[in-house]
């Protein structure tokens, strides 16, 4: 662990110092800012994210999920849509952000990613910076909940929107190798971040018994190692029905509501509704412009 903690400072290097952007007013726009992310992929991590925000939406709330894996973009492609515009084309000029949003199933709007824009957000200037806050800041008034499906590992890339957000869910499996680069998530961002919001997420557990074990095991490392309290929200079981789902690219909420892993989500975010933080603590505009200034800082060779 303390080779991977050496290894993150220096690709994390120094975060720049807040920029002098003039930034819209923020008085009447509050929305919840939860980056969901995972130390590996193959851990089912955007497939959670698809289904949380589709049952959130049931919930009766307006959800925005932003795809924010720029190299490996698929928030689309499990709701079965493809987009023709992305956030690539509102980064290099082509587009307005407005303009990109998709409607999905239930209200859910999407912003969908790209390939490549991780360099565009670095190379933004400061009016184009502006530009792109203040449009965020007109979407944020028309969101309750913006759901960030972040890359998987351990990139700077990911680390800048994990360390943007409010709140983090961090979708882990209870095998050890993925259980260690949870852990290694949750210290970089202990180490990174001032009281972290972090909650657990044990998903393709073979049964509630192996999932308890395994969020157990993590919330004692951070309590015992970092002094970090982190929640374990629970689990999503292994679910041959769920593996159909993703492979049809239907949301199994949607197809299968009373499927078991279909079930063990609608706890999953009822429990996130009630664990809720304060409105004024989430916010989009706080978010972008914190991963803008990351970027910056990559962009200005502090690496």
């Amino acid at each position: 662990m303390q080779d991977q903690a050496e290894k993150l400072r220096q690709l994390m290097g120094t975060i720049p110092p807040p920029s002098e952007l003039t930034l819209p007013s923020l008085s009447s726009a509050h929305a919840r800012v939860i980056a969901v992310t995972s130390g590996k992929g193959g851990v089912g991590k955007t497939n959670v994210s698809v289904n949380l925000a589709l049952l959130l939406a049931q919930k009766g709330k307006k959800v925005l999920l932003v795809d924010a894996d720029m190299g490996l973009a698929n928030v689309d492609i499990l709701f079965g849509i493809i987009p023709q515009h992305t956030l690539l084309n509102v980064l290099n000029g082509q587009k307005t952000l407005p303009e990109i949003i998709i409607e999905g199933p239930l209200g859910v709007r999407l912003v969908a990613s790209g390939s490549g824009g991780v360099q565009e957000l670095a190379d933004m200037n400061e009016t184009q910076r502006n530009k792109f806050l203040q449009a965020l800041s007109d979407m944020q008034h028309d969101s309750d909940i913006i759901l960030i499906d972040t890359g998987a590992g351990l990139h700077r890339n990911v680390l800048a929107f994990v360390l943007a957000a409010d709140e983090i869910l961090i979708v882990t499996t209870p095998e050890p190798t993925a259980l260690m680069d949870a852990y290694g998530m949750i210290k970089i961002t202990q180490r990174e971040k001032k009281n972290p919001i972090i909650r657990i997420l044990i998903n393709m557990a073979s049964n509630q018994a192996e999932a308890d074990e395994a969020g157990k095991k993590l919330v004692v490392l951070s309590k015992r190692f970092l002094n970090l309290d982190v929640n374990y929200l629970g689990f999503v079981p292994r679910d041959p029905g769920m593996i159909r789902a993703v492979k049809e690219q239907k949301p199994i909420v949607l197809t299968n509501p009373l499927n078991p892993s279909a079930v063990s989500l609608l706890k999953l975010t009822d429990a996130l509704l009630l664990q809720g933080v304060k409105q004024e603590d989430g916010n989009l505009i706080h978010f972008l412009k914190k991963v803008t200034q990351i970027f910056g800082g990559r962009a200005h060779g502090r690496e």
